[in-house]
């Protein structure tokens, strides 16, 4: 069985302490084995990934699975506009670096996976060896009616209303007949756990943030790319995230994940755990 430990990273940026979570098997890998990354969604915490990590590293691959900064056990700075997708890939990279991880597999859900394409330009091909985008955010920026936009401001006010938005929203198994299905525990707890400031920059900033210019699409060769959509997921629905984010990304292959919604992480997490590891047995060997 997996076990995992804990460490936090002082990034050099002021208030910034980056909690991640290791696979033990994963203090430095021997090439040419790369590590595999999890970058989670708004509102998320590395506990967004469940057992996926655990099956990716029974596989045989380190996993490294980070808390962006204010989210999870992570800290982050008071100052509303430090939530910006260009500075959580910042704090990415600094965690890797300080980590010595020079071979790796990013690995990134809805924000995360913007997050992901600009990781991956900064750090390279001879660093990133393959990504992995599930029910991804576009580069591009994305403006939601002003209505929506409020909305998803308030959220994450209180339990109740990220409850509704955990099963109404984010997932599929929780939907419908299944409103008496609970929860994971770590669900609700990880929207209302995040700091004002993280909870606020994404509907605020971070989702109309355009990163196209230092994305995988704008790499001469990018590395392989697996796309997850999700069959119900309305986040992030497929026909978008194929004219948004698949056909912009020269090489990639893009994957359904049936019947699961836009956390595929935790509606089907074995699915999105095999699949990760098919394309890292496939991209990396």
């Amino acid at each position: 069985m997996t076990t995992f430990r804990s460490e936090f990273i002082e990034t050099g940026q002021p208030g910034v302490r980056i909690h991640v979570s290791l696979s033990e098997t994963s203090s430095i890998p021997s090439e040419p084995t790369p590590t595999v990354v999890f970058l989670h969604y708004w509102g998320g915490s590395t506990r967004t990934w469940t057992d996926v990590p655990a099956r990716v590293a029974a596989a045989g691959y380190p996993t490294a699975n980070i808390d962006f900064r204010g989210w999870g056990q992570s800290t982050g700075p008071a100052e509303v506009d430090a939530y910006s997708i260009t500075q959580l890939a910042d704090d990415v990279v600094a965690v890797l670096n300080k980590l010595h991880r020079r071979r790796i597999v990013l690995v990134g859900v809805s924000m995360g996976a913007k997050v992901v394409q600009v990781v991956a330009h900064k750090l390279g091909r001879n660093a990133v060896v393959g990504a992995v985008l599930c029910g991804p955010a576009p580069a591009t920026a994305f403006q939601l009616p002003e209505d929506m936009r409020e909305q998803q401001l308030h959220a994450y006010d209180g339990p109740e209303s990220a409850s509704f938005v955990a099963r109404n929203v984010l997932t599929q198994s929780f939907q419908c007949a299944n409103q008496n299905k609970p929860l994971p525990d770590f669900f609700v707890e990880d929207m209302l756990k995040g700091n004002p400031q993280a909870r606020a920059a994404w509907p605020a900033y971070a989702m109309g943030e355009d990163v196209t210019a230092t994305s995988l699409g704008s790499l001469d060769s990018p590395p392989p790319v697996l796309i997850l959509a999700a069959e119900k997921d309305i986040v992030e629905p497929l026909d978008r995230v194929k004219s948004g984010v698949f056909a912009s990304i020269p090489g990639a292959e893009l994957e359904v994940i049936s019947r699961a919604g836009h956390l595929s992480s935790i509606d089907a997490p074995e699915a999105v755990a095999d699949a990760i590891v098919r394309f890292v047995n496939k991209s990396t060997k």
